[in-house]
């Protein structure tokens, strides 16, 4: 076990729905973040998010070992900070990066907009596939995975169960 207090870690609330031999269902609220942001009344992914409510998700992840969970039972579902940071920039960054780069390209070779165009959806494509290539293989090391985070009702400290 692992203090959560030990590194930084993303979090999100979760509630135990189902618990098999070897994994463990958890039922989480995606929830709104716009309503606490300072720059709510000039920002764009603003509109977006109000076309969403809050909806609830299921993720199903393997069974920690040394916990035992019962149904109802409130837990957070955490990875690591820099983790979360690492997957963003791939999955935000590698798609932009190779579709700009495709269109520089085409600007050099062809300079007609109609092929620039064209060669930036493909390099956006490209990306896309590259990102998600990468993705898959990452989640089989362990840092990738989620792991589950349980409060202790009588200490009131938070252990990370590390798999």
């Amino acid at each position: 076990m692992v203090s959560a207090s030990d590194s930084a870690f993303v979090e999100q609330s979760a509630t135990v729905v189902s618990v098999q031999e070897t994994t463990v269902t958890l039922s989480t609220i995606r929830l709104n973040t716009c309503q606490q942001c300072a720059m709510k009344a000039g920002c764009g992914q603003r509109m977006l998010n109000q076309a969403s409510s809050c909806q609830r998700s299921q993720v199903e992840l393997p069974k920690p070992e040394s916990l035992v969970l019962e149904l109802g039972q409130e837990v957070r579902v955490a990875i690591p900070q820099s983790t979360f940071i690492r997957a963003s920039l791939w999955v935000f960054l590698v798609p932009l990066l190779t579709m700009l780069a495709s269109a520089l390209i085409a600007q050099y070779w062809f300079s007609t907009e109609p092929s620039i165009a064209i060669a930036g959806v493909v390099g956006l494509a490209l990306g896309l596939i590259i990102m998600r290539r990468r993705m898959r293989s990452l989640q089989q090391h362990s840092q990738w995975q989620p792991h589950l985070v349980v409060s202790d009702k009588e200490s009131g400290v938070q252990t990370l169960a590390l798999h």
